[in-house]
Protein backbone atom coordinates (compact mmCIF):
# COMPACT_ATOMS: atom_id res chain seq x y z
CA UNK A 1 0.00 0.00 0.00
CA UNK A 2 1.65 3.36 -0.58
CA UNK A 3 2.88 5.06 2.22
CA UNK A 4 0.67 8.67 2.78
CA UNK A 5 2.17 11.98 1.86
CA UNK A 6 4.44 13.34 4.66
CA UNK A 7 2.86 16.28 6.85
CA UNK A 8 5.82 18.95 6.01
CA UNK A 9 6.72 20.90 9.05
CA UNK A 10 6.22 24.74 8.32
CA UNK A 11 7.71 27.64 10.02
CA UNK A 12 6.39 30.73 10.83
CA UNK A 13 2.99 29.74 8.77
CA UNK A 14 5.14 30.66 5.84
CA UNK A 15 8.72 28.69 5.77
CA UNK A 16 7.56 24.74 4.68
CA UNK A 17 10.24 22.20 4.92
CA UNK A 18 10.62 19.59 2.16
CA UNK A 19 13.86 17.48 2.88
CA UNK A 20 17.21 17.52 4.88
CA UNK A 21 20.39 18.64 2.81
CA UNK A 22 22.92 19.42 5.45
CA UNK A 23 23.43 18.08 9.70
CA UNK A 24 26.30 19.81 10.88
CA UNK A 25 27.76 20.16 14.43
CA UNK A 26 25.59 23.65 14.58
CA UNK A 27 22.37 21.96 13.53
CA UNK A 28 20.78 21.24 10.24
CA UNK A 29 19.86 22.75 6.77
CA UNK A 30 16.81 22.12 5.02
CA UNK A 31 15.32 22.77 1.26
CA UNK A 32 12.46 24.14 1.34
CA UNK A 33 9.78 26.53 0.31
CA UNK A 34 8.57 30.29 0.67
CA UNK A 35 4.65 29.97 0.71
CA UNK A 36 4.06 33.28 0.21
CA UNK A 37 6.77 34.16 -2.91
CA UNK A 38 6.36 30.81 -4.35
CA UNK A 39 9.87 30.32 -4.44
CA UNK A 40 12.83 27.65 -3.37
CA UNK A 41 14.72 28.72 0.06
CA UNK A 42 17.13 27.11 2.58
CA UNK A 43 16.31 27.04 6.12
CA UNK A 44 19.29 26.42 8.84
CA UNK A 45 17.68 25.22 12.09
CA UNK A 46 20.33 25.63 14.84
CA UNK A 47 20.38 23.30 17.61
CA UNK A 48 19.90 24.69 21.15
CA UNK A 49 22.02 22.55 22.87
CA UNK A 50 24.96 23.72 21.28
CA UNK A 51 23.95 27.62 21.77
CA UNK A 52 25.83 29.09 25.15
CA UNK A 53 24.91 27.78 28.59
CA UNK A 54 22.87 29.91 30.79
CA UNK A 55 21.60 32.22 27.99
CA UNK A 56 18.32 33.94 27.86
CA UNK A 57 16.16 33.06 25.18
CA UNK A 58 15.12 36.60 24.69
CA UNK A 59 18.57 38.22 24.44
CA UNK A 60 19.83 35.35 22.37
CA UNK A 61 17.00 35.92 19.69
CA UNK A 62 18.17 39.25 19.86
CA UNK A 63 21.50 38.67 19.29
CA UNK A 64 20.48 35.78 16.70
CA UNK A 65 18.52 38.96 14.44
CA UNK A 66 21.62 40.97 14.91
CA UNK A 67 24.09 38.54 13.55
CA UNK A 68 21.23 37.76 10.60
CA UNK A 69 21.23 41.69 9.82
CA UNK A 70 24.84 41.62 9.18
CA UNK A 71 25.05 39.48 7.35
CA UNK A 72 22.42 40.75 5.12
CA UNK A 73 24.53 43.69 4.53
CA UNK A 74 27.36 41.87 2.99
CA UNK A 75 26.28 42.42 -0.18
CA UNK A 76 28.11 40.05 -2.65
CA UNK A 77 27.14 37.08 -4.92
CA UNK A 78 28.95 34.84 -3.15
CA UNK A 79 27.16 35.25 -0.35
CA UNK A 80 23.59 33.63 0.16
CA UNK A 81 20.45 36.57 0.47
CA UNK A 82 19.18 36.39 4.45
CA UNK A 83 15.33 36.57 3.46
CA UNK A 84 14.20 36.46 7.45
CA UNK A 85 15.02 35.01 10.85
CA UNK A 86 13.78 33.81 13.93
CA UNK A 87 12.27 31.45 16.34
CA UNK A 88 10.92 28.40 16.84
CA UNK A 89 9.84 27.16 19.94
CA UNK A 90 13.36 26.60 21.32
CA UNK A 91 15.11 26.77 17.96
CA UNK A 92 16.86 29.99 15.90
CA UNK A 93 16.29 29.61 12.35
CA UNK A 94 17.96 31.39 8.97
CA UNK A 95 16.16 31.26 6.05
CA UNK A 96 18.31 32.15 3.06
CA UNK A 97 18.84 31.39 -0.63
CA UNK A 98 18.87 28.24 -1.87
CA UNK A 99 22.10 27.99 -3.60
CA UNK A 100 22.72 24.69 -5.94
CA UNK A 101 25.73 23.13 -6.09
CA UNK A 102 28.67 20.95 -4.64
CA UNK A 103 30.57 21.81 -1.19
CA UNK A 104 34.11 22.18 -1.30
CA UNK A 105 34.42 19.09 0.51
CA UNK A 106 32.78 16.64 -1.67
CA UNK A 107 34.50 18.79 -4.25
CA UNK A 108 37.92 17.80 -3.31
CA UNK A 109 37.10 14.17 -3.31
CA UNK A 110 36.13 13.96 -6.78
CA UNK A 111 39.41 16.69 -8.06
CA UNK A 112 41.80 16.49 -6.22
CA UNK A 113 44.92 17.36 -6.22
CA UNK A 114 43.26 20.51 -8.48
CA UNK A 115 44.92 22.17 -11.20
CA UNK A 116 46.75 25.28 -10.24
CA UNK A 117 43.99 27.43 -11.91
CA UNK A 118 41.42 25.97 -10.80
CA UNK A 119 42.50 25.96 -6.83
CA UNK A 120 43.82 30.09 -7.43
CA UNK A 121 40.60 30.50 -9.22
CA UNK A 122 38.38 29.09 -5.41
CA UNK A 123 40.67 30.81 -3.59
CA UNK A 124 40.05 34.25 -5.14
CA UNK A 125 36.49 34.05 -5.52
CA UNK A 126 36.60 33.13 -1.75
CA UNK A 127 39.17 36.16 -0.72
CA UNK A 128 36.46 38.58 -2.42
CA UNK A 129 33.61 37.18 -0.62
CA UNK A 130 36.03 37.79 2.34
CA UNK A 131 37.16 41.01 1.52
CA UNK A 132 33.05 42.37 1.52
CA UNK A 133 32.48 40.45 4.87
CA UNK A 134 35.10 42.01 6.38
CA UNK A 135 34.52 45.89 5.05
CA UNK A 136 31.23 45.51 7.24
CA UNK A 137 33.42 44.09 10.21
CA UNK A 138 31.93 40.81 9.65
CA UNK A 139 34.29 37.86 10.90
CA UNK A 140 33.21 34.32 9.50
CA UNK A 141 35.29 32.31 12.07
CA UNK A 142 34.41 28.93 11.19
CA UNK A 143 35.43 29.32 7.20
CA UNK A 144 36.37 25.45 6.05
CA UNK A 145 35.44 23.12 2.60
CA UNK A 146 32.15 22.24 3.74
CA UNK A 147 30.95 25.90 4.33
CA UNK A 148 32.33 26.72 0.58
CA UNK A 149 29.60 25.93 -2.32
CA UNK A 150 30.86 25.62 -6.00
CA UNK A 151 27.58 26.55 -8.07
CA UNK A 152 27.01 24.46 -11.61
CA UNK A 153 28.35 28.09 -13.32
CA UNK A 154 31.68 27.69 -11.07
CA UNK A 155 30.35 30.52 -9.19
CA UNK A 156 31.59 29.94 -5.42
CA UNK A 157 29.40 30.83 -2.53
CA UNK A 158 30.51 31.02 1.12
CA UNK A 159 27.76 30.01 4.00
CA UNK A 160 27.49 30.09 7.21
CA UNK A 161 28.85 33.68 7.90
CA UNK A 162 27.93 34.84 11.50
CA UNK A 163 26.45 31.35 13.27
CA UNK A 164 30.24 31.06 15.16
CA UNK A 165 29.55 34.32 16.20
CA UNK A 166 26.23 33.68 17.53
CA UNK A 167 27.87 30.61 19.73
CA UNK A 168 31.03 32.73 21.51
CA UNK A 169 28.97 35.17 23.47
CA UNK A 170 31.75 35.72 25.67
CA UNK A 171 35.18 34.77 23.76
CA UNK A 172 35.61 31.44 26.09
CA UNK A 173 35.65 29.47 22.49
CA UNK A 174 33.55 26.34 24.01
CA UNK A 175 29.96 25.63 23.34
CA UNK A 176 27.74 24.05 25.89
CA UNK A 177 28.88 20.36 24.71
CA UNK A 178 32.47 21.38 24.99
CA UNK A 179 33.72 21.47 22.05
CA UNK A 180 35.60 24.42 20.77
CA UNK A 181 33.69 26.77 17.99
CA UNK A 182 35.90 26.55 14.93
CA UNK A 183 36.96 23.16 12.77
CA UNK A 184 40.18 22.19 14.12
CA UNK A 185 42.07 21.55 10.48
CA UNK A 186 41.30 25.05 9.89
CA UNK A 187 41.44 26.66 12.81
CA UNK A 188 44.04 29.60 13.39
CA UNK A 189 46.15 29.56 16.10
CA UNK A 190 44.72 32.56 18.64
CA UNK A 191 41.51 30.61 17.62
CA UNK A 192 42.94 27.66 19.26
CA UNK A 193 44.42 29.53 22.11
CA UNK A 194 41.37 31.21 22.94
CA UNK A 195 42.14 34.59 21.47
CA UNK A 196 39.42 37.09 19.40
CA UNK A 197 39.35 36.10 15.44
CA UNK A 198 39.71 38.96 13.37
CA UNK A 199 39.98 39.06 9.74
CA UNK A 200 43.54 37.13 9.73
CA UNK A 201 41.93 34.65 10.87
CA UNK A 202 39.80 34.30 8.42
CA UNK A 203 42.81 34.44 6.09
CA UNK A 204 44.50 31.31 7.73
CA UNK A 205 41.78 29.21 7.30
CA UNK A 206 41.91 30.06 3.53
CA UNK A 207 45.55 29.51 3.16
CA UNK A 208 44.21 26.20 4.73
CA UNK A 209 42.02 25.26 1.75
CA UNK A 210 44.26 26.34 -0.51
CA UNK A 211 47.11 24.42 0.04
CA UNK A 212 44.56 21.05 0.78
CA UNK A 213 43.80 21.89 -2.98
CA UNK A 214 47.16 21.89 -4.57
CA UNK A 215 48.60 19.71 -2.36
CA UNK A 216 45.56 17.00 -2.14
CA UNK A 217 46.10 17.14 1.41
CA UNK A 218 46.33 19.60 4.55
CA UNK A 219 48.40 21.32 5.84
CA UNK A 220 48.37 19.88 9.48
CA UNK A 221 46.72 16.30 10.16
CA UNK A 222 47.18 14.23 13.35
CA UNK A 223 44.98 11.13 15.05
CA UNK A 224 43.65 12.90 17.41
CA UNK A 225 42.14 16.78 17.61
CA UNK A 226 44.35 18.35 19.96
CA UNK A 227 47.28 17.63 18.49
CA UNK A 228 45.82 19.01 15.11
CA UNK A 229 45.47 22.14 17.06
CA UNK A 230 48.62 21.75 18.53
CA UNK A 231 50.16 21.63 15.24
CA UNK A 232 48.25 24.72 13.77
CA UNK A 233 50.15 26.56 16.82
CA UNK A 234 53.79 25.11 17.42
CA UNK A 235 54.58 23.21 13.53
CA UNK A 236 55.51 25.16 10.58
CA UNK A 237 53.52 24.76 7.76
CA UNK A 238 55.06 22.29 5.28
CA UNK A 239 55.66 23.89 2.33
CA UNK A 240 53.72 23.13 -0.87
CA UNK A 241 56.45 22.23 -3.41
CA UNK A 242 57.83 19.26 -1.42
CA UNK A 243 54.36 17.80 -2.24
CA UNK A 244 53.82 18.85 -5.87
CA UNK A 245 56.47 19.86 -7.46
CA UNK A 246 54.39 21.90 -9.84
CA UNK A 247 53.36 24.40 -7.55
CA UNK A 248 54.22 27.96 -8.80
CA UNK A 249 56.73 29.59 -6.28
CA UNK A 250 55.04 32.91 -5.81
CA UNK A 251 51.44 30.59 -4.88
CA UNK A 252 53.40 28.64 -2.12
CA UNK A 253 54.89 31.99 -0.90
CA UNK A 254 51.22 33.53 -0.66
CA UNK A 255 50.39 30.07 1.06
CA UNK A 256 53.20 30.48 3.87
CA UNK A 257 52.35 33.83 4.18
CA UNK A 258 48.60 33.21 4.71
CA UNK A 259 49.62 30.17 7.44
CA UNK A 260 51.97 32.20 9.01
CA UNK A 261 51.58 32.08 13.12
CA UNK A 262 51.40 35.44 14.19
CA UNK A 263 48.12 37.24 12.29
CA UNK A 264 50.46 39.91 11.59
CA UNK A 265 52.72 38.21 9.11
CA UNK A 266 49.92 37.27 6.96
CA UNK A 267 48.78 38.83 4.18
CA UNK A 268 47.11 42.70 5.19
CA UNK A 269 44.08 41.85 4.44
CA UNK A 270 41.44 39.78 1.46
CA UNK A 271 42.39 42.38 -1.24
CA UNK A 272 45.73 41.32 -1.27
CA UNK A 273 45.40 37.88 -1.45
CA UNK A 274 43.23 38.13 -4.26
CA UNK A 275 45.64 40.36 -6.10
CA UNK A 276 48.18 38.39 -5.44
CA UNK A 277 46.16 35.28 -6.82
CA UNK A 278 45.46 37.32 -10.11
CA UNK A 279 48.37 36.24 -11.90
CA UNK A 280 47.29 32.58 -11.64
CA UNK A 281 43.59 32.78 -12.62
CA UNK A 282 43.06 32.05 -16.76
CA UNK A 283 42.00 35.27 -18.83
CA UNK A 284 38.75 35.49 -20.76
CA UNK A 285 38.25 33.95 -23.92
CA UNK A 286 35.80 34.22 -26.67
CA UNK A 287 32.82 31.84 -27.14
CA UNK A 288 31.76 28.29 -25.87
CA UNK A 289 30.04 29.75 -22.69
CA UNK A 290 26.13 28.66 -23.07
CA UNK A 291 27.37 25.44 -24.76
CA UNK A 292 29.38 24.19 -21.73
CA UNK A 293 28.14 21.43 -19.29
CA UNK A 294 25.79 23.30 -17.04
CA UNK A 295 27.06 20.66 -14.10
CA UNK A 296 30.34 21.12 -14.65
CA UNK A 297 31.06 22.91 -11.71
CA UNK A 298 34.45 24.51 -13.23
CA UNK A 299 35.15 27.52 -10.93
CA UNK A 300 37.52 29.16 -13.37
CA UNK A 301 34.40 29.70 -15.43
CA UNK A 302 33.25 33.13 -14.47
CA UNK A 303 37.13 34.31 -15.09
CA UNK A 304 37.14 32.53 -18.62
CA UNK A 305 33.70 33.94 -19.29
CA UNK A 306 32.50 36.84 -17.02
CA UNK A 307 28.97 37.16 -16.80
CA UNK A 308 28.13 34.33 -19.27
CA UNK A 309 24.39 33.63 -19.76
CA UNK A 310 23.49 30.57 -18.12
CA UNK A 311 23.25 27.16 -20.85
CA UNK A 312 20.57 27.15 -23.13
CA UNK A 313 19.60 24.27 -21.27
CA UNK A 314 18.59 25.13 -17.74
CA UNK A 315 19.98 22.30 -15.21
CA UNK A 316 17.25 21.55 -12.25
CA UNK A 317 18.76 22.45 -9.27
CA UNK A 318 20.80 20.11 -7.14
CA UNK A 319 19.06 19.87 -4.20
CA UNK A 320 15.46 18.76 -4.63
CA UNK A 321 12.54 18.17 -2.34
CA UNK A 322 12.38 14.02 -1.68
CA UNK A 323 10.44 12.43 -3.58
CA UNK A 324 7.08 10.17 -1.86
CA UNK A 325 8.45 6.86 -0.68
CA UNK A 326 5.77 5.17 -2.91
CA UNK A 327 4.95 6.51 -5.78
CA UNK A 328 1.01 7.30 -5.75
CA UNK A 329 0.11 9.42 -8.47
CA UNK A 330 -3.55 10.36 -7.44
CA UNK A 331 -2.17 11.92 -4.09
CA UNK A 332 0.92 13.59 -5.72
CA UNK A 333 -0.70 15.11 -8.13
CA UNK A 334 -3.41 16.44 -5.96
CA UNK A 335 -1.51 17.67 -3.59
CA UNK A 336 0.46 19.70 -6.83
CA UNK A 337 -2.98 21.03 -7.88
CA UNK A 338 -3.87 22.37 -4.43
CA UNK A 339 -0.43 24.09 -4.47
CA UNK A 340 -1.30 25.83 -7.95
CA UNK A 341 -4.34 26.37 -6.78
CA UNK A 342 -2.46 28.59 -3.67
CA UNK A 343 -0.34 30.18 -6.95
CA UNK A 344 2.79 28.25 -5.79
CA UNK A 345 3.48 26.55 -9.18
CA UNK A 346 6.74 26.60 -8.91
CA UNK A 347 6.51 23.94 -5.67
CA UNK A 348 3.72 22.20 -7.78
CA UNK A 349 6.08 21.65 -10.71
CA UNK A 350 8.97 20.47 -8.32
CA UNK A 351 7.10 18.01 -6.78
CA UNK A 352 5.19 16.45 -10.26
CA UNK A 353 9.41 16.77 -11.32
CA UNK A 354 10.27 14.53 -8.62
CA UNK A 355 6.91 12.42 -9.07
CA UNK A 356 7.94 11.69 -12.78
CA UNK A 357 11.73 11.45 -12.07
CA UNK A 358 11.38 8.96 -9.53
CA UNK A 359 12.76 5.43 -10.17
CA UNK A 360 9.63 3.59 -9.72
CA UNK A 361 7.71 5.91 -12.21
CA UNK A 362 8.52 4.18 -15.59
CA UNK A 363 6.86 1.15 -13.79
CA UNK A 364 3.15 2.90 -14.23
CA UNK A 365 0.83 2.94 -17.25
CA UNK A 366 2.42 5.48 -19.80
CA UNK A 367 -1.20 6.95 -19.61
CA UNK A 368 -0.40 7.89 -16.17
CA UNK A 369 2.85 8.96 -17.15
CA UNK A 370 1.63 11.32 -19.35
CA UNK A 371 -1.11 12.88 -17.55
CA UNK A 372 1.33 13.98 -14.94
CA UNK A 373 3.74 15.32 -17.52
CA UNK A 374 0.49 17.17 -19.42
CA UNK A 375 -0.03 18.83 -15.74
CA UNK A 376 3.34 19.55 -15.28
CA UNK A 377 3.53 21.21 -18.05
CA UNK A 378 0.30 23.40 -17.62
CA UNK A 379 1.36 24.08 -14.24
CA UNK A 380 4.87 25.75 -15.76
CA UNK A 381 2.95 27.65 -18.11
CA UNK A 382 0.18 29.00 -15.35
CA UNK A 383 3.39 30.10 -13.12
CA UNK A 384 5.31 32.07 -16.31
CA UNK A 385 8.04 29.38 -16.63
CA UNK A 386 7.72 29.32 -20.62
CA UNK A 387 10.84 27.59 -20.94
CA UNK A 388 10.72 24.43 -19.06
CA UNK A 389 6.26 24.24 -20.04
CA UNK A 390 7.79 24.71 -23.61
CA UNK A 391 10.29 20.97 -23.39
CA UNK A 392 7.53 19.26 -21.39
CA UNK A 393 4.91 19.94 -24.12
CA UNK A 394 7.77 19.25 -27.01
CA UNK A 395 7.90 15.89 -25.08
CA UNK A 396 4.48 15.15 -24.75
CA UNK A 397 4.50 15.86 -28.94
CA UNK A 398 7.22 13.75 -29.89
CA UNK A 399 5.88 11.04 -27.28
CA UNK A 400 2.50 10.73 -28.88
CA UNK A 401 2.86 12.76 -32.02
CA UNK A 402 3.71 9.95 -34.79
CA UNK A 403 0.89 7.33 -33.47
CA UNK A 404 -1.84 9.65 -33.82
CA UNK A 405 -3.14 11.85 -36.36
CA UNK A 406 -2.23 15.36 -37.49
CA UNK A 407 -6.02 16.33 -35.75
CA UNK A 408 -6.04 14.20 -32.97
CA UNK A 409 -7.41 16.90 -30.20
CA UNK A 410 -4.54 16.03 -27.69
CA UNK A 411 -1.83 17.03 -29.95
CA UNK A 412 -3.64 19.89 -31.35
CA UNK A 413 -3.89 21.00 -28.04
CA UNK A 414 -0.06 20.38 -27.16
CA UNK A 415 0.74 22.03 -30.30
CA UNK A 416 -1.09 24.85 -29.44
CA UNK A 417 0.67 25.13 -26.41
CA UNK A 418 4.07 25.10 -28.04
CA UNK A 419 2.92 28.46 -30.18
CA UNK A 420 1.86 30.27 -27.32
CA UNK A 421 4.94 28.93 -25.19
CA UNK A 422 7.44 30.22 -27.96
CA UNK A 423 4.97 33.54 -28.43
CA UNK A 424 5.68 34.27 -24.56
CA UNK A 425 9.69 33.97 -25.20
CA UNK A 426 9.30 36.60 -27.89
CA UNK A 427 10.19 33.65 -30.68
CA UNK A 428 7.86 34.86 -32.61
CA UNK A 429 8.65 33.01 -36.27
CA UNK A 430 8.66 29.81 -34.28
CA UNK A 431 5.31 30.07 -32.74
CA UNK A 432 3.77 30.84 -36.33
CA UNK A 433 5.58 27.88 -37.32
CA UNK A 434 3.52 26.26 -34.68
CA UNK A 435 0.17 28.02 -35.35
CA UNK A 436 -0.17 27.69 -39.08
CA UNK A 437 -0.86 23.62 -39.05
CA UNK A 438 -3.12 24.41 -36.08
CA UNK A 439 -4.97 26.72 -37.74
CA UNK A 440 -5.66 25.20 -40.90
CA UNK A 441 -7.01 21.97 -39.04
CA UNK A 442 -9.01 24.03 -37.03
CA UNK A 443 -10.47 26.30 -40.22
CA UNK A 444 -11.39 23.23 -42.42
CA UNK A 445 -13.16 21.96 -38.93
CA UNK A 446 -15.18 24.51 -37.22
CA UNK A 447 -14.90 27.17 -40.49
CA UNK A 448 -13.70 30.04 -40.88
CA UNK A 449 -15.29 32.42 -38.61
CA UNK A 450 -15.59 29.92 -35.69
CA UNK A 451 -14.29 32.33 -32.37
CA UNK A 452 -11.86 29.95 -31.52
CA UNK A 453 -10.69 30.41 -35.34
CA UNK A 454 -11.16 34.03 -35.31
CA UNK A 455 -8.39 33.94 -31.72
CA UNK A 456 -6.19 31.88 -33.74
CA UNK A 457 -6.25 34.23 -37.28
CA UNK A 458 -5.94 36.98 -35.10
CA UNK A 459 -2.83 36.22 -33.36
CA UNK A 460 -1.28 34.67 -36.56
CA UNK A 461 -1.48 37.88 -37.59
CA UNK A 462 0.46 39.57 -34.58
CA UNK A 463 2.89 37.05 -34.64
CA UNK A 464 3.54 37.72 -38.29
CA UNK A 465 3.70 41.33 -37.70
CA UNK A 466 6.07 40.79 -34.37
CA UNK A 467 8.38 38.62 -36.92
CA UNK A 468 8.33 41.49 -39.22
CA UNK A 469 6.04 40.81 -41.90
CA UNK A 470 3.75 43.38 -41.85
CA UNK A 471 2.56 43.21 -45.24
CA UNK A 472 1.41 39.24 -44.82
CA UNK A 473 -0.07 40.46 -41.32
CA UNK A 474 -2.50 43.66 -42.62
CA UNK A 475 -2.77 40.88 -45.55
CA UNK A 476 -3.91 38.03 -42.91
CA UNK A 477 -6.23 40.78 -41.19
CA UNK A 478 -8.32 41.91 -44.31
CA UNK A 479 -8.64 38.42 -44.79
CA UNK A 480 -10.41 38.21 -41.47
CA UNK A 481 -12.64 40.94 -41.72
CA UNK A 482 -13.87 39.92 -44.87
CA UNK A 483 -15.11 36.86 -43.60
CA UNK A 484 -16.65 38.11 -40.69
CA UNK A 485 -17.98 41.57 -42.59
CA UNK A 486 -18.29 44.83 -40.87
CA UNK A 487 -21.17 44.09 -38.47
CA UNK A 488 -19.20 41.24 -36.41
CA UNK A 489 -18.64 41.92 -32.61
CA UNK A 490 -15.07 42.09 -33.32
CA UNK A 491 -14.77 43.61 -36.42
CA UNK A 492 -13.62 47.94 -35.10
CA UNK A 493 -11.19 45.75 -32.96
CA UNK A 494 -9.43 44.16 -36.33
CA UNK A 495 -9.73 47.51 -37.94
CA UNK A 496 -7.88 48.93 -35.30
CA UNK A 497 -5.17 46.50 -35.14
CA UNK A 498 -5.07 46.92 -39.41
CA UNK A 499 -4.80 50.89 -38.70
CA UNK A 500 -1.64 49.88 -36.32
CA UNK A 501 -0.19 47.97 -39.32
CA UNK A 502 -0.77 49.61 -42.13
CA UNK A 503 -0.21 53.39 -40.55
Amino acid sequence: MPAPMPVRRTLAQRYELTSPIGRGGMGEVWSGYDKRLDRPIAVKLLRSDVLPPDSDATTLAKRFLREARLTARVEHPGVPAVFDAGAEGERLYLVMQLVPGIDLGDFLTQHQPVPVEWAAAVAAQVASVLAAAHAVSLVHRDLKPRNVMIKPDGMVTVLDFGVATLLDTDLTRLTSTGEAVGSPAYMSPEQVLGGVPSPRSDLYALGCILHELLAGARPFTAEATYLTMRQHVEEPPPRLRTRRADTPAALEELVLQLLAKAPEDRPADAHEVYERLLPFLPTPRPGGAADEPPTASDPTRPYRHPFAPRGRTAARKQTPAAPPQAVDFAAVRDEAVELAEAGRFSQAAELLEDLLDHPAARHHPRGRRRGARLQLANTLLLGGDYARALTQYELLVAEIGPERADDDTDVLHWRLQIAVCHAALGHAPEALTHLEPVLRIQQRQLGATHDEVVELRREAARLQASAGEVRAAAARLRSLLADLGPTHPRAAELRAMLNRFTG
